[in-house]
């Protein structure tokens, strides 16, 4: 399927065209600003975006910030999410990755001394500027043989009329629906509730595919010894 034949469908779900008809190139100029408003908006949802990438950058000794986003020191699209970072040090074999701990602004507001250094970083800052991102490691790392890791959400892009539409099931009743509803102001029409309803069960069952299990972090300095903990008594 290409994006004109999901306009062209999308039409005929809200009643514009019949079966026959394809649309004129003003309604699918129009068709493809609205689907790409759509596919921009779902990329600051999580759960709309089904993969996650991994991307890694060489980091200089005693450089403690970063640059995130197409262009800066890690080349990729400017994430909206970070599932993790880590770092990587190539001078183990084979490469040993270690997780860092994300700071959040109070906390790194609290860091008295912000330039300490240490062979590795043991946590990271992300400040979400823009068009580049920033993340700053903390303690900042001296070693030579290090990489920066960082797993990222990565949402649909935008999508020309003559592309082809490649994405994992349910994708296609789910763009179709919603452009279909998103559509509707344009021709001054009212969606009606059979596609309201069809447009967000193909969103949730998207959401519902794109959900991911992730491990409960809790602070050692919390945790009970020995693992145990008497919620009677309020005792280890």
């Amino acid at each position: 399927m290409t994006t004109r034949d999901l306009i062209n469908a999308s039409l005929k779900r809200l009643g514009v065209l019949d079966a026959a008809e394809t649309a004129a190139p003003q309604d699918m100029a129009d068709g493809l600003q609205r689907l790409n408003d759509l596919i921009d908006g779902w990329g600051t949802e999580r759960l709309t975006i089904y993969k996650n990438d991994r991307t890694t950058w060489p980091l200089v000794p005693n450089q403690s910030t970063y640059t995130i986003g197409s262009g800066g020191d890690c080349d990729i699209v400017r994430p909206v999410f970070i599932s993790d970072l880590n770092f990587i040090d190539t001078s183990q074999d084979p490469d040993l990755e270690m997780g860092l701990s994300p700071l959040t602004t109070d906390a790194w507001s609290r860091i008295p001394q912000k330039g300490l250094t240490s062979t590795y970083p043991t946590s990271f800052y992300y400040n979400a500027t823009y068009p580049l991102a920033e993340v700053t490691f903390w303690m900042i790392p001296t070693s030579s043989t290090l990489l920066g890791v960082i797993y990222t959400p990565t949402a649909v892009t935008e999508l020309g009329l003559n592309d082809v539409i490649s994405l994992p099931p349910g994708y296609r009743r789910f763009l179709r629906d919603n452009l279909a509803v998103e559509l509707a102001p344009e021709f001054d029409l009212q969606p009606s509730q059979t596609l309201v309803m069809s447009a967000m069960e193909s969103k949730a069952n998207i959401k519902r595919a794109n959900i991911r299990p992730y491990d409960l972090y809790v602070d050692p300095a919390l945790r009970p010894r020995q693992g145990r903990y008497n919620i009677f008594s309020d005792t280890p």
